[in-house]
């Protein structure tokens, strides 16, 4: 196995489809396998480390996923109260119809709808008046970056009850802010700042030392740089993306849907915690009905239609996805196996049943589940005869 894995992330290397990468796979809380490869910064000169950081963008997800299943096992949220119960402003929204009119909604926005990816919230383009209202969004978010006047957490979610929903919430399944409005709802239930709650519930009693919203200035060197495609192949990227800054302070806007970074060790360890159903060693993030819920498929044939035709063979469940019939999947898991990743090329799959795990991080721009880690996990699971 760790040759083959070798071999995967090298060619990769050879053929400059790769600048660096991070993989760790682990059966029953061991490591079976630990790598890294290339480089963190190439013009630089600086080898990927273990301990490199990484934006994790929508790898973020699930870990909004599980603070919010904090507070529900806690029994201080739940999936059937309303979003209007933390923001009054979405008790009058508005949805865009199959001919492009906005229309009053009739529908309450739930907390499952956030969870799900059913709210109907999207995120920014330019082809309707739905996606271009959420565009505004994150221009205000740019422009405050700008000029020292930024939006917080709370307003991002309170402009956001005015975007027109692309469809009423539940109708569909949609890729969208919905995890962002979460970050603001865990944010009003728990009383407490979003970066706060998860580095008390969360970072600290799994030991997840390098995870938060922005980079101290004592680890910069360790962020691992950003690349994007051009015609000479993978060149430096410095932009910003979905109004995240430039993770060298903290932000007004902690972003539950992008915004965290980690390394590959630390999201390790949250990783085994949810293939443990939601405990590692003495820490215990929540209970087993919980984690149940948690990973449990929540979209009907419908909604299911709507998903991305790379998660073929995939469910939805609480922001991520969890594989329901591997015999139309790619990726040569199992059924029950559950994860997500993140658009710079973080990646991870978690496996309750087997309790096996698998992460491969890499930063590039659109990367999402690359074909490494595709090709990882069916080496994974090909060499453990699973």
């Amino acid at each position: 196995m760790q040759h083959m894995i070798e071999k995967i992330i090298n060619r990769s290397l050879e053929s400059k489809n790769l600048v660096g990468a991070n993989c760790i796979v682990l059966k029953d809380g061991e490591e079976l396998f630990g790598g890294a490869f290339g480089f963190s910064d190439k013009e630089k000169g600086i080898p990927m480390s273990r301990d490199s950081i990484f934006r994790l963008f929508s790898l973020t997800k699930p870990v909004t996923s599980a603070a919010a299943m904090i507070l529900i096992d806690r029994g201080l949220l739940s999936p059937d109260d309303a979003v209007s119960d933390f923001f009054p402003e979405y008790s009058e929204l508005s949805y865009m119809d199959e001919n492009g009119d906005i229309k009053p909604c009739n529908t309450v926005m739930r907390v499952s709808h956030l969870l799900t990816m059913t709210s109907g919230l999207p995120y920014a383009n330019n082809y309707n008046v739905s996606v271009k209202a959420a565009a505004k969004i994150f221009d205000a978010l740019e422009d405050g970056q700008r000029t020292g006047i930024g939006i917080t957490t709370d307003e991002f979610c309170r402009r956001a009850a005015k975007i027109p929903l692309s469809f009423v919430p539940g109708k569909h399944w949609d890729y969208g802010i919905s995890a962002d409005i979460l970050g603001g709802i865990i944010e009003k239930a728990s009383g407490m700042k979003l970066s706060e709650f998860m580095e008390e519930n969360i970072f600290r009693p799994l030991g997840m030392k390098d995870t938060g919203f922005y980079v101290p200035k004592d680890k910069l060197s360790r962020f691992t740089v950003l690349y994007e495609w051009s015609d000479s192949g993978l060149v430096r990227c410095d932009k910003a993306f979905l109004g995240l800054t430039d993770y060298t302070a903290p932000p007004m806007f902690e972003s539950g849907g992008a915004g965290l970074v980690s390394t590959i060790g630390d999201y390790a360890k949250f990783a085994c915690a949810l293939a443990n159903g939601g405990n590692l060693g003495e820490t215990r993030l929540f209970g087993q009905e919980t984690f149940n819920y948690m990973v449990a498929p929540k979209l009907g044939e419908f909604q299911q239609n709507d998903m991305w035709e790379r998660l073929a063979g995939y469910n939805y469940s609480c922001l991520m996805r969890v594989m329901t019939d591997v015999s139309s999947s790619q990726t040569g898991t199992v059924n029950g196996e559950f994860g997500w990743d993140g658009w710079t090329g973080t990646y991870f799959c978690a496996d309750p049943n087997n309790k096996v795990v698998c992460l491969f991080f890499t930063q590039i721009c659109g990367a999402g589940t690359t074909y490494e880690a595709v090709e990882i996990g069916k080496t994974v699971y090909r060499g453990l005869g699973l």
